[in-house]
């Protein structure tokens, strides 16, 4: 037979740590969005870029 183990409790003590639930993002509180919709604005269409030689457009 095998030997009986004695009962035992774990006790989860409170601890000072810092609330780990969210992590700390790198981007702060940037938003994407609103950046990638500048860089939108700032770079040319193609419609609005330099014509192409008629040579290479045929």
């Amino acid at each position: 037979m095998r030997a009986q183990s004695k009962p035992f409790v774990v006790e989860i003590k409170s601890s000072r740590r810092t609330d780990r639930s969210q992590p700390k993002s790198i981007w702060g509180n940037l938003d994407l969005a609103a950046v990638a919709e500048q860089v939108a604005d700032d770079v040319p269409s193609p419609a609005t870029a330099a014509p192409a030689d008629e040579k290479t457009a045929l």
